[in-house]
Order: C-alpha cells, then structure tokens, then sequence
C-alpha cells in the first residue's frame, strides 16, 4: 500500500507540483509555446473551413446592414464549428490536428485517457469565452500549466508519449 504522504511527494524531474495525481507527475506540462501555436493552426483550420460557406455570398452585392447580419452569422457559425472540431477531435483523440503536428496532446486529468467530447467542447466553450483574453496569462501561471478550460474540464496538455 502506497503512503499518502510518499504520492505526494514532487518527483525528480517532473514539471507537476505535488499534491497532482501520479499520472500527471510523471507527464511533461511544460507545452506552452506548442499550445499557441497548436491553436493558432487549429483557429486558421477553422476559420479557413468555415469560410467555405459563406464563400457564395462574395458574389452578392449586400447593404449595410446585410453585411453586419452575415459578419455576425459567420462568427456564430465559426464558433459552432470550433466547439464541434475540437470536441470530435480532442474527445476521440485527444488531438486537434494543430495538436498532433507540434505532438502534445490533451488527457483527462484523473486517469490519463482522453477527456471525452463533453469535456473536450467544455474546453472549447470556455477558450471562447474566457481564455482568449485572459487565459494565456492564467496558463503561464499555474504550476501544471492549466488554463481555464483545462480547469474546469479536469484535464491536461502534456507531450505526447512516443510509442
């Protein structure tokens, strides 16, 4: 039987504090700059997907407030889009494909799974919500690395193992 106070204990070269679970002690958190650039490509993916169909209202000769009608449908629909790809791709495989080319990828928290579409579009609501003005500097200042989706989902960006 393992000692409550030896799980604990922070192990040797691993980015997590003590008090975390031992499978997200022995994980590699310090993913930052990949985790930036990972949305950066996702967001790009996104937008550049759902353009495709707004693309046959550039033919349109619109008034005033015609455009604003279809710049606020557009980003209702990019941000539907979002949550949907990265729930499909973070809850079946626990990457976006931002996420598997820079290899990090995102696990539940508890048991090193991936964290499940409920979770993962949980993440997804509260990066648009919340993290895209304040979350960078949360991230950078929790010791496992965590922004505010990653919080309420229960769930980490580490490395991916290779193998």
């Amino acid at each position: 039987m393992v000692n409550p106070e030896q799980e604990r204990q922070e192990e040797p070269g691993s980015d997590v504090p003590a008090g975390s679970p031992a499978l997200a002690r022995g994980r590699d958190v310090e993913v930052v700059g990949r985790r930036v650039l990972a949305s950066l490509i996702d967001c790009s993916l996104v937008t550049l997907l759902s353009s495709v169909a707004f693309a046959p209202l550039l033919f349109v000769q619109p008034g005033l407030i015609l455009v604003l009608v279809l710049l606020l449908s557009f980003v209702l629909v990019l941000c539907i889009f979002y949550v949907v790809y990265v729930a499909l791709f973070e809850g079946f495989r626990g990457q976006t494909p931002g996420k598997m080319l820079l290899g990090i990828t995102v696990i539940r928290e508890e048991d090193g799974e991936t964290p499940g579409t409920g979770r993962a579009a949980l993440r997804a609501l509260i990066f648009l919500f919340a993290d895209m003005i304040v979350g960078f500097f949360i991230m950078l200042a929790s010791p496992k690395r965590q922004r505010p989706g990653d919080m309420a989902a229960n769930t980490l960006v580490v490395r991916k193992r290779r193998g």
